[in-house]
């Protein structure tokens, strides 16, 4: 009794602290299909509560030098045809080669009660029983190749020389930045603008750039670039008015000289007047610059001018330099007959959104390539052992007036030795196959009763009386050795579509998990029992995340052929179902490469 308590006060103290899970159980809470991960398990129906713990550790990844990767098979391929046939090459050898082995550790915690988990704080429980096991085992893993995939996945995979991804990329802008700098040359746009259109080149990720784009197509297509670059007009009234401008800035230098000299000599106020009339014809000149630089020829040109700061020798080369500009481009429609097309310019963009949106397609495609072209095969052999023990009250059915003398408490120990191996395929397919014997006890064959014992006095009018109920284990016990062959598969259904991508699988946290099992057990040293078979199937919910909470039912028929019934029945009778809950304190990820 004290040993089964404190089993259960150690499980649940240390079960959210380490890690294991199993994809599926029987009534007795066991199955033969391991994974390095945590799960405590609870089965509601049966009262059997247990904790496993399986840890992965000491991979060692195996060299590639023993095949040419698909990197060194794309590398030496001059075209796709001699890629595929490299890639078998470099497939057939993996076939033969182990990509990982690893230790795996851990082991089982388990506890049950036939009153439930009520009894925990009592001291009543007809039957109690706990088991504590230890589990070593040795796993590697292959790569098992889709050779009906190698066509489409050489397809998707192969680089061309020719039709580089940097080459045709580079081409696409070269043709952008051409067009964008021709508007650039004759002032059309600004130095921002400029910027503006071009800011694409460093954002990251085909999507955002796609994004990007649109936008610069439809600033395109609101401005009238092509009546701006090819309206000689408009350069001429540019240069007309830029000579205005160079005459103010003239005006104002001459202003600017003599009110200086004049400062200096008016000593005595004699030229005070002389000077303000220069002042007002200063105002007058500024005034008037200021007018024209935000004339409509003049202010697409966006002129930083800040004449309290800059002198008015720079703000004259400037203005120079914007009417040799403006005169350039005077040459080069008369001479050059250069032309410019904003549909030229949206075509362009619109030629750049459609090879990154071709390129998402391909990065889909070689993620679905790279996906079906392979699976991981798992495989863990392992040994496993440990001990059980069982507590309860026992009826000698030997006819005593006496409560101690008829009913006593029965303590029981015994182990169990295992040998078992664990196989992951095709990504969502487990099998597993287990050996064991154990020293165990027929217990759980055992009825239950409930006693009424009552004491009457008689000295008392009316007559007193008093009594008490003893619930004890009845029937012939006897202790043997049992040996089991179990087998399990489970199938978990992901809830997401077959075809998939990468992204969408890791997302898609939640899985159904169908496992069917199958167990036969003989004895050794047994009175009673014969070996029988058990059937069962367990559909649970399955989920990728840690600390999940999740759980199911199991459908078992026990003793399937009447071995050990006095009175055959019918499957139907033989079936009992469980609910089990489940708390997934570190899950695993079957898809994972």
């Amino acid at each position: 009794m004290f040993r089964f308590n404190l089993t259960l006060i150690v499980l649940i103290l240390i079960v959210f602290d380490i890690q294991s899970q199993v994809v599926g159980q029987d009534k007795e809470g066991f199955s033969s299909i391991i994974q390095p991960s945590s799960t405590f398990n609870l089965d509601l129906t049966d009262k059997v509560a247990s904790l496993n713990y399986y840890q992965e550790s000491l991979v060692r990844g195996f060299r590639d030098s023993v095949y040419d990767s698909e990197e060194k098979c794309n590398a030496m391929s001059n075209d796709i045809e001699e890629y595929r046939r490299k890639l078998f090459d470099s497939w057939k050898k993996q076939d033969y080669i182990f990509r990982k082995i690893s230790l795996v550790y851990g082991g089982e915690l388990k506890g049950s009660s036939s009153d439930g988990a009520a009894l925990l704080i009592k001291n009543e429980q007809v039957l109690t029983s706990s088991a504590v096991s230890a589990m070593i085992g040795l796993r590697w893993y292959r790569r098992v190749y889709k050779y009906c995939k190698l066509s489409d996945y050489a397809i998707a995979t192969f680089t061309d020389k020719k039709n580089d991804r940097i080459v045709l990329e580079k081409k696409v802008l070269n043709s952008i930045e051409k067009l964008v700098q021709q508007l650039s040359d004759r002032n059309i746009i600004t130095v921002s603008d400029k910027e503006f259109l071009l800011y694409f080149k460093d954002t990251k990720g085909d999507k955002n750039k796609i994004k990007v784009i649109k936008d610069r197509i439809n600033f395109v297509k609101n401005k009238k670039f092509d009546a701006l670059y090819n309206n000689k007009d408009l350069f001429v009234k540019r240069i007309k008015v830029l000579d205005f401008i160079a005459v103010k800035i003239s005006e104002i230098q001459s202003c600017t000289s003599e009110l200086n000299s004049l400062v200096k000599l008016n000593q005595t106020h004699q030229f005070d007047l002389i000077i303000n009339q220069i002042y007002e014809a200063l105002e007058k000149d500024i005034s008037e610059f200021n007018k024209y630089i935000e004339d409509e020829n003049i202010k697409p040109l966006q002129l930083q001018i800040n004449y309290k700061k800059s002198g008015w020798e720079e703000i004259a080369d400037t203005i120079n330099k914007e009417r040799n500009a403006a005169s350039f481009s005077i040459y080069k429609i008369d001479k050059e007959q250069t032309q410019f097309s904003s549909d030229s310019l949206i075509k362009a963009f619109e030629e750049y959104k459609k090879f990154l949106e071709d390129n998402i397609d391909k990065e889909k495609a070689y993620d679905k390539a790279i996906s079906e072209s392979y699976t991981i095969q798992r495989n863990l052999f392992y040994l496993k052992g440990g001990f059980l023990a069982s507590s309860f009250k026992y009826d000698l059915a030997n006819d005593s007036t006496s409560i101690d003398d008829r009913f006593i408490d029965k303590n029981f120990q015994g182990y169990r030795i295992e040998a078992g191996f664990t196989r992951q395929f095709k990504k969502y397919n487990f099998l597993g196959l287990n050996m064991a014997m154990s020293r165990t006890s027929n217990v759980e064959q055992l009825g239950s009763t409930t006693y009424k014992f009552e004491k009457t006095d008689t000295t008392v009018e009316p007559n007193i009386t008093t009594g008490s109920e003893i619930k004890a284990l009845s029937g012939i016990y006897e202790t043997y050795l049992k040996y089991s062959l179990s087998f399990d598969y489970a199938y978990l259904i992901p809830f997401h579509d077959r075809n998939a991508s990468e992204a969408q699988i890791k997302d898609s946290k939640l899985l159904l998990s169908v496992n069917p099992y199958l167990r036969h057990y003989f004895y050794d040293r047994s009175m009673t029992l014969k070996p029988n078979t058990s059937a069962g199937l367990g559909l649970y919910s399955f989920n990728k995340e840690n600390g999940s909470i999740a759980g199911g039912l199991f459908i078992q028929a026990d003793d399937i052929f009447n071995v050990n019934r006095e009175e055959a029945v019918n499957f139907t009778k033989q079936i009992s179902v469980g609910v089990i809950f489940k708390v997934a304190i570190k899950s695993f990820n079957p898809a994972a490469k």
